[in-house]
């Protein structure tokens, strides 16, 4: 057992021997050593094995899209109009760079609340109202933020297998280290763990380079990750 003062020393020591990443000068500039950073609209971070927090920014967009178009939004225009605004304005807020997100059910769920929310402020309607969520989306008929999500990344996921000229996101997408070990608990998920899910035993990669046959299974694809399959 260590005593009280041989637990302080061993807490300087690591303290100590703790390494400092070097400074990075650019042009005489010493960068700043940050822990995420916003580069080309997303967030990129080494700290976090997920993108909670990069999921909650992009709601905060869509809402702050919304408050710049509130007037149309909540204004007395048609419907069909305010369908357009919200599709080509609100939901590309929300869903900037989702192709690349690895989602867990919880941030599914958080992006349509978030959306739902959007929706209902749309109409002003409150939950005293009783209305369901089917029954708003019925009534605003914009698109479902789950399926362009789910579509987007399966004709990524298309895009990147037939690629030819061997980039670092093509490689990255199905490498597997080699003699790794994997941490106690509950494997993360990766980012290509639903697409081989939908094919199962089959090589999803194989199959995304033939074209004809990865479009004919899109659809199927994004109904299985809705609420609509």
């Amino acid at each position: 057992m260590w005593t009280e003062n041989e637990h302080e020393k061993n807490k300087d020591h690591a303290r100590k021997t703790t390494i400092t990443p070097k400074a990075v000068y650019v042009n005489g500039i010493q960068l700043d050593q940050v822990e995420e950073y916003v580069y080309l609209g997303q967030r990129f971070t080494l700290i976090e094995k997920n993108q909670g927090n990069e999921i909650r920014r992009r709601i905060k967009t869509g809402w702050r899209a919304f408050g710049r178009h509130v007037t149309i939004m909540k204004g007395t225009l048609s419907t069909c109009l305010k369908i357009k605004d919200f599709n080509q304005c609100i939901i590309p807020a929300m869903t900037y760079g989702a192709e690349t997100w690895t989602l867990t059910t919880k941030m599914e769920k958080k992006l349509s609340a978030a959306q739902c929310n959007i929706e209902r402020n749309m109409f002003n309607i409150i939950y005293e109202d009783r209305k369901t969520n089917k029954w708003v989306r019925d009534q605003t008929k914009v698109m479902d933020i789950m399926e362009i999500i789910k579509n987007r990344k399966w004709t990524w996921a298309g895009h990147i297998s037939r690629r030819t000229d061997n980039r670092w996101s093509a490689a990255l997408t199905v490498w597997t280290p080699m003699g790794g070990k994997r941490n106690r608990g509950r494997e993360g998920k990766r980012w290509r763990d639903e697409l081989q899910q939908y094919w199962g035993n089959v090589n999803w990669y194989m199959r995304a380079r033939n074209r004809d046959l990865w479009r004919q299974h899109a659809k199927a694809f994004v109904l299985q990750w809705t609420d609509h399959g």
